[in-house]
């Protein structure tokens, strides 16, 4: 019993190394776009909805160990707690898993284009670059709140404000997800990838990536309509990004994206006639 508990905590624990990076950066939006496009779930189907997504990120996050040897040396492989044989063994249970709990949730869809864009992008290399490594991480995290949102609202397809919510976040990301480059560019330069936080000169970089944010925080206000004090506070995080270092500056920018997922709640409130106070 003592045996199995350690074997269980183990690989608990090596299932969080995996996505201690992704709390915030990944689960933190899709969880917020699913309560703001489905409602708040019950227990199971927060669960289902994790499980789900825990089964179509964790092929992502094996792929790439000589990156993580520079950029995230606590993951599984470069720290030894995983061989390359088991990693790829787990590899390809998981897709399978991902693919039969997608089936079973009626978004196999969703799964099929994920894993595409995944295999192109780990696999196939353009990861490498700097444009096609945007959009393929674009179409990754709209499957995440899609296949969210879907499990939340027990199998219910996406509405139209939801579809457009979906791939607005699709774009956002398209346009400032590099801001996650900005720290891992050792790690980038290691395995010869050509990122925008690489190629461009750095002050250029970093302002034009402020720009796009604050361009990005206009449109959605003007769009969702949420309250002042939101769209006040929404702006806030918007100026307050890239003027520390680059890990603290990431952080702020997912807390700039999770609000940015959650502005699509004003639109539908006002769609169901909900007055919201100001």
């Amino acid at each position: 019993m003592n045996s199995l508990a350690r074997n269980l905590g183990g690989a608990l624990y090596t299932v969080f190394l995996f996505n201690q990076h992704d709390i915030i950066s990944t689960f933190g939006p899709a969880i917020v776009v699913g309560c703001v496009l489905a409602g708040i779930p019950d227990l199971r189907s927060l669960l289902q909805a994790l499980v789900w997504q825990e089964l179509h990120l964790l092929p992502f996050n094996i792929y790439g160990v000589e990156e993580d040897r520079i950029s995230k040396p606590s993951r599984p492989l470069p720290a030894g707690r995983l061989t390359v044989q088991t990693a790829q063994r787990v590899y390809l249970v998981l897709i399978g898993l991902a693919l039969w709990n997608s089936a079973a949730h009626g978004i196999l869809p969703c799964s099929i284009l994920y894993l595409v864009a995944m295999l192109v992008y780990n696999e196939g290399g353009l990861s490498n670059h700097w444009a096609m490594k945007s959009f393929l991480g674009s179409v990754g995290y709209m499957c995440y709140c899609w296949g969210m949102s879907v499990i939340f609202a027990h199998g219910q397809p996406l509405s139209r404000t939801s579809i457009i919510a979906v791939i607005l976040s699709g774009l956002i990301f398209t346009t400032t997800g590099h801001a996650q480059d900005f720290r891992d560019r050792d790690g980038d330069m290691a395995i010869g990838r050509k990122t925008l936080a690489i190629v461009l000169p750095q002050t250029f970089a970093r302002w034009s990536l402020t720009a796009l944010i604050l361009a990005w925080t206009v449109g959605l206000v003007y769009l969702w309509g949420p309250p002042t004090v939101v769209a006040a506070a929404f702006f806030g995080l918007a100026t307050d990004y890239s003027q520390e270092a680059d890990r603290v500056s990431y952080w702020w920018y997912n807390i700039w994206l999770i609000v940015a997922h959650v502005l699509p709640l004003f639109k539908r409130l006002a769609d169901s006639r909900i007055e919201v106070p100001l």
